[in-house]
């Protein structure tokens, strides 16, 4: 059948404009109206804290026309290529890093937080020693057996406290059998109690490093984005602090505070014992995340933003598709009063997440599979329908501890054990 012209050319926009919102190169998912003025009718979202994959093509979400969309997209170059021609171009919503900084591994420490390591001989690990500060020792390989940056029980004297982690004693250069997550094993561990921690220059030695000048989150339509600075963040009377600073405007660079792993990760057990801020306008977060955006879309995060209800957790196809699995619990108490555990168990079979130790009702699909940083941070771009602000007055997360358990063998590997070492020799937590 040989169709005219004419009825070509007046059928083709109305055939564009019911393409689904991922092939225009652009993902959406439908904004709650609800609002309120406690976090604890807030959202903690697991959704690209650190590259913008905001509200994705999930497969659990409908999207009506009636509703207002918010519109994301992913920063990155090589991506936009890709894509194809036909597509529209997607805004730069990607971390602005240097290749040096954002390798596997590789990451460089900013000289703020800067460290010397010092690497024993046969391939033992590092380790690093500094006066007044937990110590910590990171193993080179699996061939080598792990230590933890040891700390005593977190103790503050700010707020109230909710906390599940039972820390190590002992030798624990075999690793760690964790008793809460169906014994999983891993070799090694960052266990920071900012208690007896008190000064950011020793992040570095137990495996962190600062964001001190890349981009932070996501990029807002109006181009404004968020740039970490080392001098936001700070440790005071036992507690980590991450600042995105009051008073700042729209329309270029928010300052904020990001902390990430070094190391690329591969498989792990993340707790953050924090108290959130309840000053509205910011993101705040615990995230894991590729360590090479441009090959893969891997992604586990829960943030926690004024513009949506309830705790959204969150995973992201690996494959970079831009489709998410998520899920959304309400909090049970007001986490702006008192300090509270953030997990993420990225484990060998499935992701799930937990607060204060309770499993939450964790979605099923797009478990990570590719080496990432652990990161939290507290960011704003001043997106309205997402980070909001920026605060007009100072928003800061406090942070009592870090206990990050983790590999970074392929999960294929697991469990990774250190030479010499077997299950019945790691420490019982």
């Amino acid at each position: 059948m040989i169709i005219p012209l004419n009825t070509l050319l007046f059928a083709l926009p109305l055939l564009v404009h019911a393409l689904p919102n991922h092939v225009h190169g652009k993902r959406c998912q439908v904004k709650d109206a609800a609002s309120s003025s406690t976090l604890a009718g807030q959202a903690l979202v697991a959704t690209g804290g650190r590259g913008g994959h905001h509200w994705g093509a999930s497969e659990t979400t409908s999207v009506v026309d009636e509703a207002e969309p918010t519109e994301v997209s992913d920063y990155s170059p090589e991506e936009e290529e890709e894509e194809g021609a036909g597509e529209e171009e997607e805004e730069e919503d990607r971390a602005i890093v240097p290749t040096t900084i954002r390798s596997a591994v590789g990451s460089i420490v900013p000289s703020s937080v800067a460290a010397t390591k010092t690497k024993t001989s046969g391939g033992a690990a590092s380790s690093v020693s500094i006066p007044g500060t937990a110590q910590s020792s990171v193993g080179e390989s699996s061939s080598t057996k792990s230590a933890t940056a040891s700390a005593s029980q977190p103790t503050s004297t700010a707020g109230t406290g909710n906390t599940t982690t039972t820390l190590p004693s002992g030798d624990c250069s075999c690793g760690y059998v964790l008793s809460s997550y169906d014994n999983a094993y891993f070799p090694k561990a960052i266990i920071a109690s900012f208690d007896t921690i008190t000064s950011v220059s020793a992040l570095a030695g137990l495996g962190l490093e600062i964001n001190d000048g890349w981009k932070a989150g996501s990029v807002a339509d109006d181009g404004t984005y968020c740039q970490g600075v080392a001098s936001n963040v700070a440790i005071n009377n036992g507690i980590l602090t991450l600042t995105v600073p009051g008073g700042q405007s729209t329309g270029g660079v928010v300052s904020g505070a990001e902390i990430q792993t070094t190391e690329a990760i591969t498989g792990g057990v993340f707790t953050m014992n924090a108290q959130l801020s309840p000053v509205s306008g910011t993101c705040q977060a615990i995230f894991t995340y590729t360590v090479d955006d441009t090959a893969s879309g891997d992604e586990q995060d829960i943030e926690m933003v004024f513009s949506q209800p309830g705790l959204q957790l969150t995973n992201w196809d690996p494959t970079g598709s831009g489709l998410n699995d998520f899920s959304i619990d309400q909090f049970p108490n007001e986490p702006s009063t008192s300090f509270n555990d953030y997990t993420i168990a990225w484990l060998k079979d499935a992701t799930s997440y937990y607060y204060n130790g309770v499993a939450l009702d964790s979605p099923k699909k797009y478990q990570s599979v590719n080496p990432s940083n652990v990161i939290i941070n507290n960011w704003s771009s001043g997106d309205p329908t997402f980070s909001m602000g920026p605060p007009a007055e100072d928003t800061v997360m406090q942070v009592k501890s870090l206990t990050f358990y983790y590999q970074t063998e392929p999960m294929s590997s697991y469990p990774a054990y250190p030479s010499g070492c077997t299950e019945a020799d790691a420490c019982k937590v």
